[in-house]
């Protein structure tokens, strides 16, 4: 990243990405108008997808899983953090294909790739895509911007993946549209994270409406020690210190455990105590973490430190005990 501070220049292009993104003004000619913009777009909001990515890949590596594929299909691949972040964190890839409205996003998504990962073959998607035996999905960053018709072909797209990875932003409405997602998708897949079961997803319970499936990633300490992204953070009003996601990882081979439940969000602490949203095969609900019973778990979860998944013992809504998960076993 550059040291100098933005021009007042790219700050206005920045603000109008912003808002297009926001507003899910895309138009069908994507964001950007010159290569320029992409770059611009690469260094600041794409690199903050691509800490999104880089926590739920951490979760992915720490849980065991990784993917079976060998071709990546990257749906709307913007300047393509997305597909360099999973190559990062994994190898054995064969092929890249790339996907979005805007030319220009895919040629600049393909020199990157190119340029970071020469041993894999890269290359666009035609106008009626169709994935190859032994496909990895990504998806990132799309929902707000999808019609009906345009959301449905991107269903039977992903009814094409032998597995799919999809982060989306972690807003009320980003994460319930992902829930419909998953809903209409899980007859057909696994579901690996961050779901801890099949059954129906409790958000969609009366009384969890006003609630949400959404998780935060960690901000590289180094952020807060930058000029530029203190710029950022100052001229176009973004709080750098939480980003807030939503994700799912599907597969066709099924993996998942049984019998733990997840932490959404964040714990609400009070003294001595917390109020835990839990996710689980029975529902969603918030039970009561102690500090005298758990002070271990309870020192953690203050440090917003989580194992993806838990085996609760509980004495009515009171935490008692937990297990964390074992790995996974799939390769």
């Amino acid at each position: 990243m550059r040291t100098e501070p933005y021009r007042a220049a790219e700050l206005v292009e920045l603000s109008r990405l912003r808002k297009r993104f926001l507003d899910g003004s895309n138009a069908g000619g994507g964001y950007w108008k010159c290569d320029a913009d992409l770059a611009l777009y690469d260094e600041t909001f794409a690199e903050r997808i691509g800490w999104k990515w880089d926590a739920v890949l951490a979760e992915l590596v720490a849980r065991g899983w990784r993917p079976r594929a060998r071709h990546i299909f990257d749906f709307g691949c913007g300047s393509g953090v997305a597909n360099r972040r999973v190559m990062e964190a994994w190898d054995g890839f064969d092929s890249l294909t790339l996907a979005d409205v805007s030319p220009l996003a895919t040629h600049y998504a393909a020199t990157r790739a190119r340029a970071t990962q020469p041993q894999v073959r890269v290359g666009t998607a035609g106008p009626e895509p169709r994935l190859p035996p032994g496909t990895l999905l990504l998806v990132s960053h799309v929902l707000n911007e999808l019609n009906p018709a345009a959301r449905a072909r991107l269903l039977a797209l992903a009814r094409q993946a032998d597995e799919v990875l999809w982060v989306e932003a972690g807003t009320h409405a980003d994460s319930r549209s992902l829930i419909a997602v998953r809903e209409e998708l899980r007859a057909d897949f696994g579901l690996v994270a961050p779901c801890p079961h099949r059954a129906v997803c409790g958000m969609l319970a009366e009384a969890n409406a006003h609630h949400w499936c959404h998780f935060f990633a960690r901000v590289p300490s180094d952020v807060f020690q930058n000029a530029r992204w203190a710029q950022i953070g100052r001229e176009l009003g973004i709080d750098l210190r939480t980003l807030p996601y939503s994700f799912l990882a599907l597969s066709r081979s099924g993996e998942q455990s049984s019998g733990y439940s997840r932490v959404i969000g964040l714990p609400r602490e009070a003294k001595g105590r917390m109020k835990v949203l839990n996710c689980a095969e029975e529902g969603v609900s918030e039970l009561l973490l102690q500090k005298r019973d758990l002070p271990a778990v309870f020192k953690s979860f203050k440090k917003d430190l989580f194992a993806p998944r838990y085996r609760w013992a509980l004495d009515g809504e009171r935490i008692a005990d937990v297990a964390e998960e074992p790995p996974l076993q799939n390769d």
